[in-house]
């Protein structure tokens, strides 16, 4: 093996693990967010907790940070896996770019529905700020039913979750077409 085979095989390696690694973070997240975060704050009516706004201020740069290595990891696989892949006669072709494709659709919905989280999560707190005004006897009109818009957070939390899980099941049949697909061109 030479230098040159030697350093591509590991900078694969490595950027696979960091898209593991982002993975785990995110889904965890997500697992954390929609499953213990979100049904504890919904079921809050007034201000929430400072221990669990302190939670959410920590976990959201690291969500983002997981979502941006996964971005940049899964961008460098593609290019690697596709350029890899050129000019050759694919038996599974149009399926392997179907689910490319529809994988890639999917983690776009989940950053969409994660960048209107965070909106709806700002329209929460600016909420909170109305009512600490309002506790000092000042009386401004709340933005929205809080209570309403925490029950809309928890539940696209738990969306984001589903659609994290099939990307899951759609990055293990693109791996296994991948093998397949390598499997057969080698036996040519």
């Amino acid at each position: 093996m030479t230098t040159a085979e030697l350093v591509t095989l590991t900078t694969l390696t490595m950027v696979r693990w960091f898209h593991l690694i982002g993975a785990a973070v995110l889904i965890g997240l997500m697992v954390y967010h929609a499953l213990i975060l979100g049904f504890r704050v919904n079921k809050v009516s007034g201000p929430v907790s400072p221990l669990l706004k302190k939670m959410s201020r920590f976990f959201g740069p690291v969500y983002w940070a997981a979502i941006v290595l996964l971005v940049a990891t899964g961008g460098f696989t593609i290019v690697d896996r596709l350029s890899s892949l050129e000019g050759r006669a694919l038996p599974f072709e149009n399926a392997y770019e179907f689910f490319w494709g529809m994988k890639i659709l999917l983690v776009l919905v989940v950053i969409g529905n994660s960048i209107f989280v965070n909106r709806l999560l700002g329209r929460v707190a600016a909420h909170s700020r109305y009512q600490a005004l309002e506790d000092k006897g000042d009386t401004p009109s709340p933005p929205g039913n809080v209570f309403r818009m925490r029950a809309t957070v928890a539940s696209l939390r738990v969306f984001n979750l589903v659609i994290g899980i099939m990307i899951l099941m759609m990055a293990a049949l693109l791996q296994n077409t991948f093998t397949l697909i390598v499997l057969r061109m080698e036996s040519y």
